[in-house]
Formats: structure tokens, sequence, C-alpha cells
């Protein structure tokens, strides 16, 4: 008998279903990865042009900062012809100086100051519930389960 031609089939391709999400949830990894980096880069540009105003610039009667571009700077629908470093005013108490100067004037001025504050809790309401103060059915009344969920892309 004679010997018959030896083939070798070729294997069958593995078939990987196709699921839609997938370029969907690529495009969004990629935009996301974009974002990082060109905000990173954003903010680079912002501080190296703010350095130079500052250093460069003149500063007007309110504090803010300025450099004259010495012409005009298109940029997507606006032609830019000058950088404002703008100056921003903003007033916050120092709590240890309220302190420091409120108790020095008596205790009814330092409360007026400082009122007392009531914060609840959380392990005093097991103590209550052990102590029979509170009921479970309470309890579950105020010990309320809220769900979030946070958006993630996992790499292994």
């Amino acid at each position: 008998m004679p010997d018959e031609p030896h083939t070798t089939a070729a294997p069958e391709p593995q078939r990987i279903p196709f699921d839609p999400i997938i370029p969907v949830f690529r495009e969004w990894a990629t935009l996301k990865a974009e974002v990082t980096e060109r905000t990173t880069r954003l903010n680079k540009l912002r501080d190296r042009v703010a350095a130079a105003v500052e250093q460069r610039g003149y500063t007007d009667h309110k504090g803010s900062q300025y450099l004259d571009l010495p012409f005009p700077v298109p940029a997507g629908d606006t032609e830019y012809t000058r950088i404002k470093r703008e100056r921003r005013v903003s007033i916050t108490a120092d709590p240890e100086a309220a302190e420091r100067i409120t108790r020095a004037k008596g205790d009814a001025i330092y409360r007026r100051a400082f009122p007392p504050v009531p914060s609840l809790d959380a392990d005093e309401l097991f103590v209550l519930l052990q102590e029979g103060v509170l009921t479970e059915a309470e309890m579950d009344e105020i010990l309320v389960q809220r769900e979030t969920f946070a958006f993630r892309g996992l790499a292994t």
C-alpha cells in the first residue's frame, strides 16, 4: 500500500467572543491617560508662564501682574495680546490667634467665638444599645447604609 502524503491541517483559530464594551472602554482608558498627561503638561506650562509674568511683567493698582505680548497669539477662537496673573485675596481666620485673644478676654467671650459643637459619637451609640437604652430597631434607623460606586479600570 502506497504511503499517503502526510498533511498537517492548520489549527483552528481560537475564537474570542466579541464584547462591544471593549472599544468603548479602550477609548475611555485612552482618553483618561491623555487627560492625565495633558493636565500635567498644562500645569507645567502655566507655572512657567506665571513665573515669566511675575519676573518680567508689571503690576496694576490692585496687585495683579501683566505681561504684554509682542504680537497677538492666536489660540482657538481667541487672539491673546497680554497675560494676566490675577491677584485674589481671601480672608481666613487664624484659629490659634482667635483662641488666644478671646480666652484673654474671658470665658464668656471665648464661648461666643468658640461655641460647643455637638457631635455624634458612634461608639457611644453601641454602648447605649448594650445598656438597653436604644433598641435594635432604633439602631437600624440611626445606622443607614449608603452605597456609592467608583469607576476604575484595573490592570494586572
